[in-house]
């Protein structure tokens, strides 16, 4: 496995870097101390498998750094591993394509289940943060992320009911595994829905049907 740790304190890659190196057998790990290294590290041709990837950072943020990574290297998962837990920082690091998002408090067993889980497809939110995500769903209000106004969901995108069922496991981090297990489907058949779904929201994969679910109130 090759991760990228992307963070401006070295004290804190130094810890992370050890950490997991404890913890995951055959990892490969590269440090960068800013999103525009970052970004150059995958230009120059370094796809790692997982970048952990910290927010307010000098000459570029992770979430524009985020943004450009998707664009060059869609297949790589972003895992935002972050101080921030305001809702406006959640919704713009998915929203540039983000995987996951955890708060730097999380214990490194938890943070290899993290990395694990997006492997495998998952998506993954610090509970603390989730809670919030929760309320939105409840109350069936969505927040604009940009104007920080509560808006109505407007469509449902003609999503059959199937269809919306799984979406709503997308959108609660449940892996095609865990979702054909739930639904007593095969994954065959959950692949088939989520590539429907993915047309009729009109986005490129399963983080973004999430995040826009979540948004449009359609979960």
């Amino acid at each position: 496995m090759k991760i990228l740790l992307v963070e401006d304190y070295q004290h804190t890659r130094k810890t992370t870097a050890y950490g997991l190196k404890s913890l995951i057998k055959d990892v490969e790990i590269f440090e960068s101390d800013n999103g525009l290294a970052a970004l150059n590290f995958i230009k120059n041709g370094n796809i790692p498998d997982v970048i952990l990837m910290d927010i307010s950072m000098p000459v570029m943020n992770g979430i524009e750094a985020s943004r450009q990574i998707k664009e060059i290297a869609p297949q790589i998962k972003i895992i935002m591993l972050t101080s921030f837990n305001e809702k406006e920082h959640v919704f713009s690091s998915f929203n540039s394509g983000a995987n996951a998002y955890c708060l730097k408090n999380i214990k490194p067993e938890e943070l290899v289940n993290v990395i694990n889980s997006v492997l495998n497809g998952a998506i993954w939110i610090d509970p603390s943060i989730a809670s919030f995500i929760l309320q939105v769903l409840k109350t069936g209000v969505v927040i604009n992320s940009e104007t920080n106004t509560a808006q109505e969901a407007s469509h449902n995108f003609d999503l059959t009911a199937r269809e919306a069922e799984i979406l709503k496991l997308v959108a609660a981090g449940k892996s095609n595994k865990d979702i054909a297990e739930e639904l007593v489907l095969s994954i065959h058949t959950v692949k088939n829905h989520l590539k429907n779904i993915l047309q009729k929201l009109c986005v490129e994969d399963r983080t973004q049907a999430a995040i826009l679910a979540i948004k449009e109130n359609l979960v």
